[in-house]
């Protein structure tokens, strides 16, 4: 992860969220595909997700092609396919990749939640018992809509210019000096972070409860709290306290991946 900082203990998510989102962030932010276009782009840049996996040793499971879910079908019978799944001995985690002309609409995050539902619903033991955490990486941004969606639905969002919230909760906790002029103190973002990255059984169960009690599975305030003053205000000062800290930071994680050698 960020090896210059030291993280607690308690509270932490599973490592491989951590790995997952500061990966995708950099390859979201980094990968070109110079002159590739349509469905080539795109899948030119789930080759450079999975070369990377290859270099680091990240349990990818099952990649584009795929129509099952760490080996489980759908309930509906439809052979959705997944991008990518990664399978570790405690948990699953469904990835959508994306790199399109224009900002990630809406529907884009309701069909990847729906393939995780279909799935899911489709009663496999092996999948069901283990946390199902689902992650979007697109190479342009989301829109608003999409955003509030996945905080929605628990899916962790990367895209190329917002710090994910698995890393802003790994910064919150680390020993990384908060920057000054935090809306949120580092306390508070490492234990909030967690609601919003949820596994898809966790949204269920809350939403059995939100449609008997009328509740919320996520309030509307914390989804704009999370929204603008996490990702667009703490987030930007957390990314100018890395940068000062190592202006490539980022750069870094990017030739680990892709085996590039960074100019001196």
């Amino acid at each position: 992860m960020l090896d210059q900082f030291e993280v607690r203990r308690e509270g932490r998510l599973h490592p491989l969220l951590y790995r997952l989102a500061l990966y995708g962030l950099a390859l979201a932010r980094f990968w070109e595909g110079p002159g590739l276009t349509g469905p080539t782009r795109g899948r030119a840049f789930e080759e450079a997700l999975y070369d990377a996996c290859a270099r680091t040793g990240l349990p990818l499971r099952e990649r584009a092609g795929s129509r099952t879910l760490r080996g489980a079908a759908t309930a509906s019978g439809f052979g959705h396919e997944s991008d990518a799944v990664f399978a570790a001995a405690d948990l699953t985690v469904h990835v959508e990749l994306k790199h399109l002309s224009h900002p990630v609409a809406k529907t884009d995050l309701m069909v990847f939640n729906q393939k995780g539902l279909d799935f899911l619903l489709g009663g496999d033991p092996q999948l069901r018992r283990r946390p199902l955490y689902r992650m979007f990486v697109s190479g342009t941004p989301l829109s608003d809509d999409a955003r509030r969606f996945a905080l929605v639905w628990g899916i962790v969002a990367i895209e190329p210019n917002r710090l994910p919230l698995p890393v802003l909760h790994w910064l919150a906790g680390s020993t990384m000096p908060p920057p000054r002029g935090l809306r949120i103190p580092p306390e508070r973002i490492w234990q909030r972070v967690p609601a919003l990255v949820a596994p898809l059984q966790d949204r269920l169960r809350r939403m059995a409860v939100c449609v008997t009690a009328g509740e919320e599975v996520v309030t509307r305030g914390r989804i704009e709290d999370a929204l603008v003053a996490l990702q667009d205000g703490d987030g930007a000062l957390m990314w100018r306290a890395l940068e000062a800290e190592d202006p490539l930071w980022l750069e870094r994680v990017w030739a680990d991946l892709a085996a590039l050698r960074l100019a001196a």
